[in-house]
């Protein structure tokens, strides 16, 4: 089969989770639109044309919920870190994650603004084998 890279990609998930500069915002349940996307061989589902050669992106969009949800948090930073560590868990094909966290109508930003967004773009990291030993790739070697 040819390997052919290419993005999946979910746009505006609604997820919900607690997170704040502050203790009584962290209890506070919040809303986040997220869009995650996911990179990897798409060879097989478009030669097969077969859900089982897809990435499932019911998986997907339940992994990224879990993730936002899963405990409180006080940065967004970390939230989107959350879901691209759970995202290359569930999903050994993907190469890379792109996660974008918008938390609507902050409190205390004192702007006219509608949202704030962060987003993350994490590579997974491949080990190479160079002379018998596994080495990270990118990693700089001695000469």
């Amino acid at each position: 089969m040819t390997r052919i890279e290419g993005w999946i990609s979910i746009r505006e998930l609604r997820c919900t989770g607690h997170q704040g500069a502050t203790a009584p915002e962290r209890r506070r349940l919040s809303e986040y639109l997220v869009d995650v996307a996911v990179r990897g061989d798409l060879g097989p589902a478009l030669e097969r044309d077969e859900l089982s050669a897809a990435f499932d992106i019911a998986a997907l969009a339940q992994v990224t919920r879990q993730a936002v949800a899963e405990r409180p948090r006080t940065l967004i930073e970390r939230i989107a870190g959350d879901v691209a560590r759970a995202t290359f868990a569930r999903f050994p094909q993907a190469t890379e994650v792109r996660v974008r966290v918008e938390k609507p109508r902050p409190r205390g930003l004192r702007a006219a603004a509608e949202a704030v967004e962060l987003t993350v773009s994490r590579e997974r990291m491949r080990s190479l084998l160079l002379r018998g030993k596994r080495v990270a790739r990118g990693a700089r070697l001695k000469r």
